[in-house]
C-alpha cells in the first residue's frame, strides 16, 4: 500500500495556482498565504526569502522553498528590501517591464511559484508535521533527474497557452509537491520526520499500510502488533513515538477522514459508509463522526453537496 498516495487521495490537494514571474529590481513580495502552502523555485537570478519574524536567506538558481500552510513570508531582491502585497507587486511589475527595453529582462530574477490549498476535513499529520520551511536544491535529491525534468515541464507549460494546459499544469503542480516531500524525507535521519519517518520504519510502516489498505478491518493493538511481529507493548510504544499518537486513535481519525471523503464524493448511504470504514453500528459511526468533525454525517453531506462538482483550479501569471 502506497500510504502517501492514499493520504493525498483522501486529504487531497484542493485548488492549485501556478505563477511564473520576471522581476526587475527593486521588488518585494508580501505573501500572506492564509491557508495555502507555497512553493518558490528560483530559475534565474538571486532573491531573499524570510518567514515573518525570521532572518532572510539567500536563494540562488535551482533553490526551491516550500513554505508551510498559512505561514506569512516575503520574497525580495535584497535582504531587507521593502515589500507590498504580491498581487499588487506583480501587476505593477508587468507595467514596469512593458516600459523597459527587451534587453532589461536579462537582469530579471525569474521565479516559478505554486500555491496549494488542502481540503481541511479530518486534517492528517501530513499537514501538521510538515515544517514551516523546506529548502532544497533541485539537483540534490536521489530523483534529481526526474525532479529537473518536472520543473522543466512546468516552466514550459506555464509559459505557453497550449491546448490541454489547464489539465496538465495542476497535475504537474501536484506532482511537484510529492517530489518535494520525497526529497525532504530522504534528507531526514532514520527515525526522524514524524509520520513521514514512520513510513520508512519496516514494522510501523507496515502497520500503517495495513490500516490504510483495510480500514474496515476490526483492528486492535494486539492484532496490528501480531501482523508486524512485535509485542503489544513494544508496538504501541514505537507507533506512538514515530506517528505521534496511539494506533487506535490514528485508525479512528483515518476512518473519519475516509468517511468524509466518501460522503462528499459519492451517493452511498450513511449505513454503507459506516460499513466501509469498519463500523457495525451506524449509531456508533455517527457518534464518532460527530466527535471528530463536529457535525453529523447527514449534515456533513448536505453542507458538502455544492462542492461535489469538480472545482476549477485557477492559474495565474506574473
Amino acid at each position: 500500500m502506497d500510504v502517501l498516495a492514499n493520504v493525498l487521495g483522501v486529504t487531497q490537494l484542493g485548488n492549485t495556482m501556478l505563477c511564473q514571474s520576471e522581476l526587475l529590481a527593486p521588488w518585494g513580495l508580501d505573501i500572506n498565504a492564509h491557508t495555502k502552502t507555497a512553493v518558490h523555485l528560483v530559475q534565474r537570478g538571486v532573491c531573499w526569502l524570510h518567514l515573518e519574524g525570521g532572518e532572510p536567506m539567500r536563494l540562488v538558481p535551482g533553490d526551491l522553498a516550500l513554505v508551510g500552510s498559512g505561514v506569512r513570508h516575503f520574497l525580495t531582491d535584497s535582504p531587507h528590501g521593502p515589500v507590498e502585497p504580491w498581487e499588487e507587486a506583480l501587476t505593477r511589475m508587468k507595467d514596469r517591464l512593458a516600459a523597459e527595453p527587451p534587453s532589461s529582462t536579462a537582469d530579471c530574477t525569474s521565479l516559478l511559484c505554486a500555491a496549494y490549498e488542502f481540503e481541511q476535513d479530518g486534517q492528517h499529520p501530513l499537514l501538521a508535521l510538515l515544517p514551516q520551511l523546506i529548502r532544497l536544491h533541485v539537483d540534490s535529491s536521489d530523483d534529481s533527474g526526474q525532479f529537473q525534468a518536472l520543473v522543466r515541464l512546468l516552466s514550459h507549460e506555464s509559459g505557453r497557452k497550449l491546448p490541454g494546459s489547464e489539465i496538465i499544469i495542476p497535475r504537474l503542480v501536484d506532482s511537484l509537491f510529492v517530489f518535494i516531500v520525497r526529497a525532504w524525507l530522504d534528507s531526514q535521519p532514520v527515525g526522524a520526520g514524524g509520520w513521514f519517518g514512520a513510513l520508512r520504519d519496516p514494522q510501523i510502516g507496515r502497520a500503517l499500510s495495513l490500516i490504510h489498505e483495510s480500514p474496515e478491518q476490526p483492528w486492535t493493538v494486539e492484532s496490528l502488533a501480531a501482523r508486524v511481529a512485535l509485542s503489544r507493548a513494544a508496538f504501541a510504544r514505537r507507533f506512538g513515538e514515530l506517528v505521534g499518537e496511539p494506533p487506535l486513535k490514528y485508525l479512528t481519525r483515518w476512518r473519519m477522514s475516509l468517511a468524509a471523503k466518501i460522503l462528499k464524493t459519492t451517493r452511498e448511504s450513511v449505513d454503507e459508509v459506516a460499513t466501509r470504514v469498519g463500523y457495525d453500528s451506524t449509531t456508533g459511526f455517527g457518534k464518532a463522526f460527530q466527535r471528530h468533525l463536529r457535525v453529523s454525517p447527514g449534515r456533513y453531506r448536505m453542507d458538502a453537496m455544492p462542492e461535489q462538482a469538480e472545482r476549477p483550479r485557477p492559474m495565474a501569471e506574473g
